[in-house]
């Protein structure tokens, strides 16, 4: 039997809520997850993508990747990974360098051999202004009857249930007609709720990430332990040990101040959780402030407050009749017209998908800058080489 821990969505560096307590946290369930593959004594570990949560993580961000890797390297597991959206990068990606230590590997569209018998795959992520022209072809595994499984960085439905709020953006049955070859299995990243399905006898997966990214993600943080054997495939949950969060919304009436505060606070144990506090109702005397030091007074390790007081709720019924567009839809028909570089709709995607981009403008910016000045640089390498070339003839 050959076994694989299935990771994904690690986000290092992550300064949720803009806590450094917060990046901490998500570093150390990158350390749990690593030490699961070690107490597992896995084959092998593969990483379906955001391995960082920005392009340009600091050095100590990659420093304790690094370090937490040598975990692995100890115990003579390798770890395989692709590319994510958040962490992608115009020219040599970040697990390129890291390979330089040693400590990881990274995927491709040729067969990666685990344990004598899986075939691991990977396609970095891809946006969707190259979604149609991207060769998926995989190269066959020189055993026939290798378990086959490739790792993608997408939004896929199955195994994303269809909502009004979230709609995946390619299907899983495309994928699996686009390949060359016959997939036993798919593991996927980029959704982070664990999620699975099965697509023309295909298992196919979300592992979730391995820390909370968003309110949204209430379920157990976990990693996926994979077992192949016999040309089947199991899969099972390791939850890990993650920070809690403490949701709390407060009504507000006309006169209400600390006394509905504390109140409300009081029947809730804050001590280490992450207090996200939502404020409605009418607005009153309470600052946001006031209730940041309320709730990290009772112990939070972190406060995120969200003041929706005074709003008015839209009534969709005075609005105009008939069929509206969606403005993305407009844009998309509009910049198909436009023959852009293949820089310039990556940039698009980025800036429009909000894939990978700081929060700052000025960090939005520097990255857009950067892109046009690597893009710069290799078209002037081209041109350089078109010249060479005709001075030789």
């Amino acid at each position: 039997m050959t076994t694989l821990l299935h990771v994904s969505d690690t986000h290092l560096g992550n300064r949720q809520y803009g806590s450094d307590i917060r990046k901490d946290d998500m570093a150390e369930a990158f350390d749990r997850a690593i030490d699961v593959a070690v107490d597992e004594n896995v084959d092998a570990v593969i990483h379906t993508g955001d391995l960082f949560d920005s392009r340009t993580p600091s050095l100590p961000e990659v420093t304790r990747c690094i370090q937490t890797l040598r975990k692995l390297e100890e115990a003579d597991i390798p770890f395989y990974g692709i590319v994510g959206n958040h962490d992608s990068k115009m020219d040599e990606q970040w697990l390129d360098l890291i390979h330089e230590t040693g400590t990881a590997e990274r995927l491709s569209r040729e067969p990666t051999i685990v344990g004598g018998d899986v075939a691991v795959y990977g396609i970095d992520s891809v946006t969707k202004p190259s979604w149609h022209s991207k060769d998926f072809t995989l190269e066959p595994p020189e055993d026939s009857d290798a378990f086959t499984l490739l790792c993608m960085h997408q939004l896929l439905a199955p195994p994303i249930p269809g909502s009004e709020e979230f709609i995946a953006d390619h299907s899983a049955e495309e994928v699996l007609d686009r390949v060359g070859i016959d997939l036993d299995a798919l593991a996927l990243g980029d959704y982070h709720k664990p999620e699975e399905d099965v697509v023309n006898d295909v298992p196919v997966w979300y592992a979730g990430s391995t820390e909370r990214c968003s309110l949204t993600e209430e379920e157990p943080r976990s990693v996926s332990l994979l077992e192949v054997e016999d040309g089947s495939i199991r899969r099972r949950k390791r939850e890990l040990d993650t920070r809690e969060f403490a949701p709390i919304s407060i009504e507000f009436s006309e006169g209400d101040a600390h006394s509905r505060l504390n109140d409300v606070l009081d029947q809730y144990d804050l001590k280490n959780k992450v207090g996200h506090i939502t404020l409605r109702g009418e607005r009153t005397a309470l600052t946001s402030s006031d209730v940041y030091s309320a709730v990290m007074d009772r112990g939070a390790a972190v406060a995120k407050i969200n003041d929706d007081r005074g709003r008015q709720e839209l009534n969709l019924g005075d609005g105009p009749e008939g069929d509206i567009q969606n403005p993305d839809e407009i844009i998309d028909e509009q910049i198909a017209n436009e023959n852009l570089s293949e820089t310039a709709l990556s940039i698009d995607e980025r800036v429009r998908g909000d894939e990978g981009l700081p929060n700052s403008k000025d960090g939005v910016a520097d990255e857009i800058e950067e892109d046009i000045k690597q893009a710069q640089k290799e078209a002037f390498s081209d041109d350089r080489a078109d010249s060479a070339e005709e001075v030789a003839e």
